[in-house]
């Protein structure tokens, strides 16, 4: 298995201990690849532009009014004009009564863009940043003439890079495009509730997945079938998910165009794997003889392509036509903003559980290494690598690269916001496994020491993971640009996880700790497993 965007060679960490089977490669690769980027939010914008096509084309984008617009009326099936000469705008413009112009940022004021705009005739003038982050408000330079003090009257709207690279390529591939532009009404309350529903599904995603990472010990007697498919990590496990993580990352930058279908083609591989991984118990609870009775064998390499085994029994068989045809539902409709973010979402959650199904921390120091590590890499992938490549690295492979496609590895949610269709609120994979990891370690470790939900550490790792899922939301609309969630939620689950082993004195005994593969030293099974097995 390859969770996009591109399947390693079999970089197994040193020193791992065997394992058998499939799963902890697929979890392995899975948890390396979620480092990758993860998307920019945008935070609120002020004015809606939509772009339609004689084509069938017709998609809308965020934008910001400029200063002297803000209170200008909708503008609506404009003839979209992109200058060939001077693609900033800032030279005298061509004739063209009743236009949008599109023009890049840079080379003069926003000022004499409008004017040279407005001179031309244009209704709307659009200005696409020549930088990654937020996008910048228009603000005009008082234009003094024999008559006075003078500003622009053309409505003009500024959209980001990311966007400017989306309506290009919309206008390569249509003979026409017109354009549409009208102020947005603020939706707070829909803001609100969108960024609420990201935060209870990534929450109950790490909860749901430290419960699947325990069935050993809800289920004894199935201790070792789950854990030939249980890969532990090692005190190296971070270092090397960071120089792997990075080493693709520049390969992405430099090679986006080259490699963004075969990314989304390999994201959707993953849920051949997954599915089979996840649904196949589920269909042999359902039906035993499912299981008992062979289907196939599928040839070695076709096997190594997808992630699963060569033999197959009919419930491997059924479990794996699911994953392939929601597969192939993806590929196709990725793009469609009324269900596409349903199908991309099924296969993120499966991919999740997975990870903290088949990856298990042992103890508190290799948890540490590994959020720690993971949590400077967010912060020099987003806001230091404009200092050696000239533009944010992960912003800009997060955003597809000029291709218009964008990197699937987020969970999304549609924005509630009734003028601006197809915006959606998001948070990446990897803000949600590498903390997945250390939430699982925590409940293990009170299911073994026998401490109650509320006397454990479990219960306060979530806490803590909500309360960081938050500062990374108020982080968002107070910095209007995208934020490296780790940033907030690596210290939300550590300082709670060793403020409470401070006071229970178990610091050492949990950062040393052994929750391998193997069952824990002096661990009896849960009361009333017998019964419930029964």
């Amino acid at each position: 298995f390859s969770f996009f965007p591109s399947r390693p060679p079999d970089c197994s960490m040193a020193q791992l201990p065997p394992f058998q089977g499939l799963p902890g490669r697929v979890a392995l690769h899975a948890l390396l690849l979620c480092l990758l980027p993860k998307g920019v939010a945008s935070a609120g914008a002020g004015a809606v532009l939509r772009l339609e096509g004689s084509s069938g084309y017709s998609k809308s984008f965020p934008g910001l009014l400029a200063e002297w617009s803000k209170d200008a009326e909708k503008v609506s099936g404009l003839s979209l004009t992109r200058l060939g000469d001077d693609p900033h705008g800032c030279s005298p413009m061509p004739r063209c009564s009743g236009c949008a112009v599109f023009v890049l940022q840079g080379k003069c004021p926003f000022s004499m863009k409008a004017r040279r705009a407005e001179a031309a005739g244009a209704e709307l003038l659009i200005v696409a940043m020549a930088a990654d982050g937020p996008t910048v408000s228009m603000t005009s330079e008082v234009h003094r003439t024999w008559y006075g003090a003078k500003t622009p009257r053309i409505t003009a709207i500024s959209v980001s890079k990311a966007i400017g690279r989306q309506a290009v390529l919309a206008m390569d591939r249509n003979e026409s495009l017109t354009a549409t532009c009208w102020k947005r009404q603020a939706n707070v309350y829909g803001d609100i509730m969108s960024e609420a529903a990201v935060a209870i599904l990534a929450v109950s995603l790490i909860m749901l997945g430290a419960w699947h990472s325990v069935e050993d010990l809800r289920h004894p007697k199935d201790q070792d079938k789950f854990n030939e498919q249980v890969l532990a990590v090692e005190e190296t496990s971070g270092f090397q998910f960071v120089f792997f993580g990075s080493a693709m990352l520049t390969v992405l930058f430099f090679f986006m165009k080259y490699l963004i279908y075969i990314l989304l083609l390999m994201f959707a591989s993953g849920a051949v794997s997954t599915t089979a991984m996840l649904l196949e118990p589920v269909i042999a609870a359902w039906r035993p003889s499912l299981r008992a009775t062979k289907a196939c064998k599928l040839p070695e390499r076709i096997a190594g392509l997808l992630g699963v085994e060569q033999e197959h029994s009919w419930a491997d068989a059924i479990a794996e036509s699911v994953g392939g045809v929601l597969a192939i539902c993806f590929l196709i409709f990725r793009n469609n903003d009324t269900f596409g973010w349903l199908l991309q979402d099924a296969i993120a959650v499966m991919l999740l559980l997975t990870i903290q199904r088949t990856l298990r921390l042992p103890n508190l120091k290799v948890g540490t290494l590994l959020l720690v590590c993971t949590f400077f890499f967010d912060i020099f992938w987003v806001f230091l690598s404009p200092m050696i490549f000239k533009k944010s690295v992960m912003i800009e492979v997060a955003t597809g690269g000029g291709t218009g496609q964008s990197v699937p590895m987020v969970l999304k949610i549609p924005a509630l916001s009734s003028d601006l269709p197809g915006q959606f609120k998001i948070l990446g994979l990897g803000d949600i496994a590498i903390p997945g990891l250390l939430i699982s370690l925590l409940l293990r470790h009170d299911l073994v020491r026998g401490y109650k939900r509320c006397g454990g550490y479990f219960l306060a790792g979530v806490i803590g993971y909500a309360v960081g899922l938050l500062a990374t939301f108020v982080s968002l609309y107070l910095m209007q640009h995208g934020q490296p969630a780790l940033l907030f939620l690596v210290p939300g689950t550590l300082v709670p996880t060793c403020v409470i082993a401070l006071r229970k004195g178990e610091l050492a005994a949990l950062w040393a700790a052994s929750y391998g593969p193997e069952a824990p030293e002096g661990y009896v099974p849960l009361a009333g497993d017998a019964e419930k097995q029964a």
